[in-house]
């Protein structure tokens, strides 16, 4: 009985296990037909996906290893650029320096260069090589380059989808004015030098004037013409003394977009009504001393207050004088500075210059115009920065000195291209004097001006060369100067 219990156990079972197995197959088919639509969606999906991405892997290796794509990064290759210069020897130092240090940062770009003892040496070879498509990348010169260069089509336009860093409302106006050729701009500018500034005796002078009105004021109590002492001395014989302030009378000598004379100006009257004012009506000063005895006299410490070129600072110094630095005060009757002259050295690019070259290019001058190169430049040369902004620096703002210059090179007007200055220099120095004497009025004197520059430009009378600055003090370029 047992064993018969136990077989219809067993058989009942195994009816129960095929029963079960019979429907747990039927329910498993059915789930299965619901989801089937679920997998082949899920499986489609990931077969297009994945097949997207190999294209596109493959569309990405393929930009990185083309050599013909224009957006490849020129740090990708290496790059080699020539660089032409014309600097003094404390400026070659500095561009040594910065060119290795450059190189140091991009190891890709090589830079060479090349130095010239005269910018005239330097353009020649340049148009030169240039017109036979060659010559180098770059050069750094006087922005009088760009009326030599220019007409023969041997440099390129500077606009900033060529050079990034080619933002000229950063830079001084006065050297934006002179970077252009018939309204176009053909150079970057890198550094600024050789401005007038009004340098003061601090022994004498805690606070300099901030207008002729005060300097008139301070003169009537010091000044002893007997004793040879001055409050005050301008170097009349020289017209870039005088320039200034026909720009501080709201007008100019020259219109820069065609290079045209504007000396016949209501601001030209003024300003030699103001020389009139101070020599024969106020009478503060001599008429007779030479820029190199106003240079003794105030390192003597008989004048205290003198208007000279800011790179007569370290000079004045080594004789013992405490100095102080200003913008040159306001002229008689005028709410607005005077503007002396201001000069630089920029960047020229070839018109040859292109690709990676000219990225490099860009990379260069890009870093040439960070504050830190520029501050650098400032206190290893004799030269000032470009950018406007530059005095919040808390380099710049800690020296007195150098602060004080930046406040007037700020304010100054670009210098006109070399030939066309000595023919207005000439025409206002001679006028002038007959203003200062007393044998010309101002009106007609403003009028003969104009008139002797035109005469003078159109080659009827010869134009005086100065040379050297002892006895004018009117700066010439002599082949070793930045």
């Amino acid at each position: 009985m047992k064993f018969i219990f136990i077989n219809e156990v067993k058989k009942n079972m195994r009816k129960k296990i095929y029963r079960f197995k019979r429907i747990t197959f039927q329910r498993l088919l059915i789930l299965f037909i619901i989801i089937l639509p679920f997998l082949l969606f899920t499986v489609s999906c990931e077969v297009f996906s994945s097949g997207a991405e190999r294209e596109n892997g493959q569309v990405e290796e393929d930009v990185k290893e083309s050599p013909d794509n224009e957006s490849m990064d020129v740090e990708k290759q290496d790059v080699n650029i020539t660089l032409w210069d014309y600097l003094d020897p404390k400026g070659r130092l500095a561009l040594m320096e910065s060119t290795g240090n450059f190189m140091n940062r991009n190891s890709h770009i090589k830079i060479n260069v090349k130095h010239f003892r005269s910018q005239e040496e330097l353009e020649d070879q340049f148009e030169a090589a240039s017109l036979a498509g060659a010559g180098p990348e770059l050069i750094l010169l006087n922005f009088d380059g760009v009326q030599k260069l220019v007409p023969q089509n041997v440099v390129k336009e500077i606009t900033s989808e060529i050079i990034r860093a080619a933002d000229y409302s950063l830079f001084l106006d006065g050297l934006v004015e002179i970077s252009q050729y018939n309204g176009v701009k053909y150079i970057i500018p890198f550094r600024s030098f050789d401005f007038l500034v009004l340098l003061y005796n601090k022994e004498f002078v805690e606070e300099p004037p901030e207008s002729f009105e005060e300097m008139i004021e301070y003169c009537n109590e010091v000044n002893n013409f007997n004793q040879g002492i001055y409050g005050f001395l301008l170097n009349n014989n020289a017209a870039d003394w005088i320039i200034p302030f026909i720009g501080g009378y709201e007008d100019w000598i020259v219109d820069y977009s065609s290079n045209s004379l504007t000396l016949s100006s209501q601001a030209t009257i003024r300003a030699m009504e103001f020389l009139d004012n101070l020599y024969n009506q106020e009478k503060i000063l001599p008429s007779n001393i030479e820029y190199s005895e106003i240079k003794g006299l105030f390192k003597s410490g008989n004048v205290h207050m003198i208007i000279d070129n800011i790179n007569m600072v370290e000079e004045y110094r080594e004789a013992g004088l405490d100095i102080g630095v200003a913008k040159i005060p306001r002229a008689l009757q005028s709410y607005k500075n005077p503007t002396p002259l201001i000069s630089g050295t920029g960047f020229i690019i070839n018109i040859n210059c292109y690709g990676n070259e000219l990225k490099a290019v860009n990379e260069f001058i890009k870093y040439m115009l960070t504050e830190e190169v520029q501050i650098e430049w400032t206190s290893s040369t004799d030269t000032f920065p470009v950018l406007k902004n530059i005095d919040e620096n808390s380099l710049i703002k800690n020296n007195d000195i150098i602060l004080n210059a930046f406040q007037q090179a700020k304010l100054c007007r670009g210098k006109p291209y070399e030939k066309l200055i000595m023919v207005i220099r000439n025409a206002i120095r001679d006028n002038a004097k007959s203003v200062i004497s007393g044998d010309m009025l101002p009106e007609d004197a403003a009028l003969k001006i104009q008139e002797d520059a035109l005469r003078l430009r159109s080659g009827d009378a010869g134009v005086e060369e100065i040379e050297g600055v002892e006895e004018t003090g009117e700066i010439k370029e002599t082949e070793e100067a930045e």
